[in-house]
């Protein structure tokens, strides 16, 4: 279906800009969906009726394919689809690049490929009792570039949970919940290293319900189980319990009290009692503040913790974190057009997670006492009946330790801007990443980071798309772990499927 190309230096990038520009002057003169239109109308009109009449209800299809330099492929699918009781959602996404460079120069073993698969499935048994299973892939490959102890991190995911939602009454409901997850990490060795094999595999239950006293007074209760299966020498498998119940009740319309209390227990730390105490205003028509307080003993969990971060080592003998944390969300509607999100968060944390570099720049990670603040202010704006969508996110974090906290940027700025139109749609993405330590001795820095994307499309015939994309838009060259550079700009093209 796509031509293979692949492009090197400025002589080249400037026949792709000249391709794609005839490409978009081709479709706007020749709208190819109005002649089918004019040329088929009747033949198409019957074909809708007749695909009415066979088509499963309520099927929805998202799915975009597109190819460019270094051989890259990006692929992402959307489908969902009712049918009675019974309602599911599969998404997937696969991105895969040969070695990429910046400008005229090639990377080395750079080559990756990322895939995620993702089903949510939701079945109503009877009018009292649901069902919800959720399963999630993922797994990854990444070259090393010219690393002399590892050539290439290898990640693989698997996660799953069956959930079943019983309302035995009308004030109260009960949901059981059972899963597990696998976590697998590889790193293969050059001629001068030794390979790292290492997998977890996690279960967990749950048992939760709310009772509803009245209309201005309901209490919860949770209950979680998980125990880790270490599949490597040395290392003693754990296992973690909680439980608690929270009342919420109201003293006027507008503001709500929850006092609550909870047990932990880990293996590798004694009991704690967890207050958990909070106030909400709520029920006003522009606004409404959440603010909670919670001491939470809160367990190691190597299959979250170890995804966030490329090319590691990891350390899975790390022991559960005492965490006070005071937390507000506030939410603010001005109207239609202007709606923002803000939370405001302070940790205590006796054991955070740190990563530090190892020989052969891996990172691991180990605890530290640290207190932390966050912020995070999300604004979306929408114009003209939602023509035009603005949205801008921002983030802070700033850390009180003896060491550096490495990878974790103060200031993070995310806007991105999108254009909804009958025939054309775009999206404009930008991202700013400001400096991050790399090493927690070490005052040594990567540079604050500023990338963008750009995606266009045009409707050529009914639910078929032509697109194109631009990958780190400004051709900015960065790093998001010191020794491994991130491409340079990448052209894409393809087609999408909007049903």
């Amino acid at each position: 279906m796509y031509s293979v190309f692949k492009i090197r230096g400025d002589n080249v990038r400037r026949k792709f800009f000249a391709i794609a520009a005839l490409l978009l002057i081709a479709i706007t003169v020749f709208p190819i969906s109005a002649i089918a239109q004019q040329s088929r109308s009747t033949e198409i009109e019957d074909e809708h009726k007749d695909d009415e009449a066979t088509s499963p209800a309520n099927v929805n299809l998202d799915m975009k394919m597109v190819y460019g330099q270094y051989n890259s492929m990006l692929s992402t699918i959307n489908l969902s689809q009712e049918s009675g009781d019974f309602v599911y959602l599969l998404n997937s996404n696969f991105k895969r690049s040969n070695d990429f460079g910046y400008a005229d120069e090639m990377y080395q073993n750079s080559s990756f490929y990322e895939h995620a698969i993702g089903f949510v499935g939701n079945l109503n048994v009877s009018d009292n009792w649901k069902t919800v299973f959720d399963l999630e892939l993922n797994n990854d490959s990444r070259g090393m570039f010219d690393n002399s102890v590892f050539s290439r991190e290898e990640k693989e995911k698997a996660r799953f949970s069956l959930k079943n939602v019983i309302k035995t009454s009308r004030t109260f409901e009960l949901s059981l919940v059972a899963g597990g997850a696998q976590y697998v990490h590889r790193l293969r060795p050059t001629s001068t290293g030794e390979p790292e094999n290492s997998r977890v595999n996690q279960i967990n239950v749950a048992v939760n319900g709310e009772y509803i006293w009245s209309t201005t007074n309901g209490i919860k209760f949770k209950t979680h189980y998980y125990y880790y299966d270490f599949q490597e020498e040395g290392i003693e498998n754990d296992q973690f319990a909680s439980g608690e119940v929270v009342d919420d009740f109201h003293l006027t319309k507008h503001i709500g009290i929850t006092v609550g209390g909870g047990v932990n227990f880990n293996r590798d730390d004694r009991a704690l009692i967890s207050p958990i105490v909070g106030m909400s205003i709520k029920d006003f028509r522009h606004m409404s503040i959440v603010l909670q307080y919670r001491y939470d003993l809160l367990p190691f969990r190597p299959e979250v913790y170890y995804l966030q971060q490329k090319y590691i080592y990891p350390n899975y003998s790390l022991p559960p974190g005492r965490v006070h944390r005071g937390d507000m969300k506030c939410e603010f509607r001005v109207n239609e057009i202007i709606h923002l999100l803000a939370q405001f968060i302070i940790e205590r944390n006796n054991n955070f997670y740190n990563y530090f570099p190892l020989p052969g720049n891996v990172l691991s990670a180990h605890p530290i006492e640290a207190i932390v603040y966050r912020s995070k202010f999300d604004v979306t704006i929408t114009l003209f009946n939602r023509l035009v969508e603005y949205d801008l996110l921002y983030e802070f974090a700033r850390y009180q330790a003896d060491e550096w906290i490495t990878y974790s940027p103060v200031h993070t700025f995310t806007s991105s801007i999108r254009y909804n139109g009958k025939r054309w749609t775009f999206d404009w993405n930008n991202r700013y990443i400001s400096q991050v330590y790399t090493n927690p001795y070490t005052d040594d820095q990567l540079r604050a980071v500023i990338v963008g994307d750009f995606g266009i499309q045009r409707k050529m015939l009914e639910s078929f798309y032509a697109y194109l994309k631009v990958e780190n838009l400004y051709n900015y060259k960065y790093y998001l772990r010191e020794g491994y550079p991130e491409q340079g700009i990448t052209f894409l093209g393809g087609i999408r499927i909007l049903m």
